[in-house]
C-alpha cells in the first residue's frame, strides 16, 4: 500500500470519528438544554407551553444562563481548609474568624454540615467541602502603629470583621460543591423570574382591591355628607375629601383599563428577560485586603507585617454583597452533639 495514502486514510478515519464524537456531544446537550427548558417552565408558568415555539424561544436564554452561572462558581478560587491547623498558617482563615472555637462553633452548628456528617452514606468520609458565605464590614478605630522606631498612638485605623458566617452545599469533594452550586445559581434565576411573574400578576389584584377601599370611603363620606352640610367648614372639608377620591378612583381605572391577566407570552417574556440578563441578578467581585494579625488594614506603603488576601465578594439582586470561599472542614473538628446542644441553649 502507498504510505501516503496510508496516512491520509488513517487521518480521515480520525476526522469521521471526531466528526461523529462531536455530533453526538451537539445533540446531548441540545437534550439536556430542551429537558431544563421544560423544568424552568414548570417551575415559572407552565402556560408557556400554549406559546408557539417555546421552547425554540427559550432555549438561547437559557444557554446563557447556563454558561454564566458556570463561569461564576469557576472563578470561586480553590477551596481552602478550615481547622485548628490552617487558622495559624492560612490567612484567609485566620481573617474570617475569631478563633478555633468560633470556626469549629460555626461548622457544628451548621445544620446542613451535621446533616452531611451524621449521614450514614458519609460515615467514611474524612471532610466535607461546601460554600461559606459571610458578611466583611469595616469600622473605624484608634490603635497603635510603628513608624520607624517610634510607637504612635491614637492612630485612626480600618478594623475589617466577618460576621453571619453560613454555609451551603456540603458534599464530600470540591468537585461535587461547585456542581451543586451551579444548580442551586441557576436556581435563583428561575426563582427570579417566577417573582416577576408573580409581581405581574399582583400588580391587577393590588389595583382593585384600592378601588374597593375608595369605594368603601367614598360611600361612607356620601352618607355622612348630610349631617355635615349644617356646618360649612366641615361640608366644604368633606366636599373636598369626596373629590380627591374620585380622583384617585378614576386614576385606577384608567391603570385597570391597561392592565389585565398575565398571559402565557408575558410570562415567556419575562423568563427570556431574567434568563438572557443573569448578570442583572448575580454579580462577582474580586478584591484584595492587606491585614495584620489584627485584621487591621494596612497600607501598601507600610512595612508592618501583614497578611495579603483576596476575596471574592457575590451580589444577589438587591441585598448587600457577601464573601464567599469554598472550605473543606475535617470531620474531626465537628463538635460532640452534647457539646454542640449545650452552646445551642446558651447562645
Amino acid at each position: 500500500m502507498n504510505p501516503f495514502l496510508g496516512i491520509n486514510l488513517s487521518s480521515l478515519r480520525d476526522a469521521i470519528h471526531h466528526r461523529k464524537q462531536q455530533k453526538q456531544s451537539l445533540q446531548s446537550r441540545r437534550t439536556a438544554i430542551l429537558a431544563t427548558v421544560e423544568r424552568v417552565v414548570e417551575g415559572t408558568d407552565s402556560r408557556i407551553r400554549m406559546v408557539s415555539s417555546y421552547q425554540k424561544k427559550l432555549q438561547a436564554a437559557i444557554s446563557r444562563s447556563l454558561e454564566y452561572t458556570d463561569d461564576l462558581i469557576d472563578q470561586i478560587p480553590e477551596a481552602i481548609e478550615v481547622s485548628a491547623n490552617t487558622f495559624v498558617s492560612d490567612p484567609h482563615v485566620n481573617a474570617f474568624f475569631v478563633n478555633v472555637s468560633d470556626l469549629q462553633t460555626v461548622f457544628s452548628h451548621s445544620s446542613e454540615v451535621r446533616e452531611f456528617m451524621e449521614d450514614f452514606s458519609n460515615v467514611d468520609t474524612p471532610q466535607c467541602c461546601a460554600l461559606l458565605c459571610m458578611r466583611k464590614s469595616e469600622k473605624t478605630v484608634m490603635g497603635v502603629e510603628l513608624a520607624g522606631d517610634m510607637l504612635k498612638r491614637d492612630v485612626r485605623q480600618t478594623a475589617v470583621s466577618f460576621s453571619d458566617h453560613r454555609i451551603y452545599s456540603p458534599t464530600p469533594s470540591e468537585a461535587e460543591t461547585r456542581e451543586g452550586l451551579k444548580q442551586c445559581l441557576f436556581g435563583g434565576l428561575v426563582t427570579n423570574a417566577l417573582e416577576h411573574i408573580v409581581q405581574l400578576r399582583l400588580a391587577s389584584h393590588r389595583l382593585k382591591q384600592q378601588r374597593q377601599m375608595l369605594q368603601a370611603r367614598l360611600r361612607r363620606y356620601r352618607h355622612n355628607r348630610g349631617g355635615a352640610e349644617q356646618n360649612a367648614q366641615p361640608a366644604a372639608e368633606l366636599r373636598k375629601e369626596i373629590e380627591q377620591i374620585r380622583q384617585k378612583l378614576n386614576m385606577i381605572e384608567e391603570q385597570l383599563k391597561n392592565t389585565h391577566p398575565v398571559t402565557p407570552r408575558e410570562s415567556l417574556e419575562q423568563v427570556n428577560a431574567v434568563l438572557s440578563r443573569p448578570d442583572k441578578f448575580v454579580r462577582f467581585r474580586e478584591c484584595s485586603l492587606r491585614l495584620n494579625k489584627m485584621g487591621v488594614k494596612v497600607d501598601a506603603d507600610s512595612r508592618q507585617p501583614c497578611n495579603q488576601i483576596r476575596l471574592t465578594e457575590v451580589e444577589i439582586g438587591d441585598e448587600s454583597p457577601r464573601v464567599v470561599t469554598l472550605a473543606k472542614f475535617p470531620r474531626d473538628e465537628l463538635l460532640p452533639r452534647k457539646e454542640f446542644l449545650a452552646q445551642s441553649l446558651f447562645s
